[in-house]
Formats: C-alpha cells, structure tokens, sequence
C-alpha cells in the first residue's frame, strides 16, 4: 500500500459525513472534525455553465473557506460529489432524498442505467486560503430491478444521507444477482465514499512541495 505523504499541520475536515471520516481514519490519516455550515445546494444552478467537475470543486472550496476561519495554522480538508443520470436526452442530479417515498421513486428511475458520480477535493490553507483541488470520476451501472426491489433496500438500509439514495458499502448492494449495483468503475472505491484516497495522495504532495519546499513522494 502506498504511503500517506506525513502532514505536519493540523489537518481538519470540513464535513459532517462520517463516511468520508471513516476512509481517512482507514488510511491512518488523522483529522479534526468541523462540519462547514453551506448549503450544499446552493450553487445548483450552476452546473449547466460550470459542468459537474468544476461544480464539484467549487462546493468544495465553499464548505473549505467556511470551515477555515475557524482554525488558524491548519490545513482544511473538503469534499463534495455530484452524481448525474443521463436518461432519456436529458441530465438529472442525484441528491440526497430524506423521505421514503423519495429516495424509492429516486432509484426507480435509476433502474438499468448508468450514472456518474463526480467527486471534487479541496486541500486549503486557512491562514493564507491558497488551495489545490482536483476531480475523481466513477461510472456506476445499476443493474434492471422492480420498485419493491427499491422500497426493500430503502427500509432495510435507509440512505437518506446520500447523493443517490444508495451506499456501495452496503451489504448486498453488489451482491451478484439479486444487488442494485452492476458495475463501479474509478481509480479507487474510496472515490464512491466521497474521499478518494489516491487524489488525496497527490494534494497532499502538491502541497507539501509548494507550500511548504518540501519534495514530492
């Protein structure tokens, strides 16, 4: 396994997602938690100009730049994903669905399609604001299944706090057969997590070297 580049600032994640917490706890990265008080819906509107990668970074940033007022001297981990359907001619965001009634209907539609889940990373300074940013890009097929299929796995699992209505480290949800999913192609499964380590990897190096003089990994 590849090694973590050593970080010497105090390094604080800008979320609340205990998911992207845990992939990072996973890799021996340790962080302070601060959740970003942002509306993560805010900048919508500007995926048909900005596209989802640069959308992605930009939330990002957003949830960074709040967090890191409050922690002087640190580094300021952020991230945001922006999963997009394409059915029918046109393009629809997935979104985090907080009732059942929803979230079912949300992945019904999703039903024997492909999606793209596009994540954006954001590694910040708080004293001066200067970052780095990159993008991680996952395709997911689902596989055709019934609404009671749906309904089953959001009763059982009930994922409202995810973009999709769905967790790939659920059990079962690639379970060959009778699994929603199909099919997850990236660089990493932590990119599905919304914290893809390999992308970390190299902001964190990037920023070790031009902040800080210090080579690259």
């Amino acid at each position: 396994m590849q090694e973590t580049p050593p970080i010497h600032p105090p390094l604080v994640l800008a979320s609340g997602s205990s998911y992207r917490a845990d992939v990072l706890r996973e890799f021996g990265i340790n962080v302070v938690i601060d959740p970003p008080d942002v509306d993560e819906r805010a900048l919508d509107p500007l995926l048909a100009d900005n596209g989802p990668d640069l959308l992605a970074v930009q939330l990002a940033r957003l949830k960074a730049r709040d967090v890191a007022a409050r922690h002087p001297g640190s580094w300021v981990l952020a991230a945001d994903q922006v999963a997009l359907l394409e059915r029918g001619g046109s393009v629809e965001m997935l979104t985090k669905q907080a009732k059942e009634f929803d979230a079912v209907a949300q992945l019904v539609r999703m039903s024997g399609t492909v999606h793209h889940l596009v994540g954006g990373l954001v590694l910040m300074e708080a004293d001066s604001g200067r970052f780095v940013s990159g993008t991680d890009v996952h395709l997911v097929r689902m596989r055709d299944f019934s609404r009671q299929e749906a309904l089953s796995y959001v009763q059982r699992f009930t994922p409202h706090d995810t973009a999709g209505s769905y967790r790939i480290e659920d059990s079962e949800l690639m379970a060959p057969g009778q699994g929603l999913v199909l099919e997850v192609v990236g660089e990493s499964p932590t990119g599905v997590l919304g914290m893809p380590i390999p992308l970390l990897r190299r902001l964190l190096g990037r920023a070790q070297a031009e902040w800080l003089g210090r080579p690259t990994l």
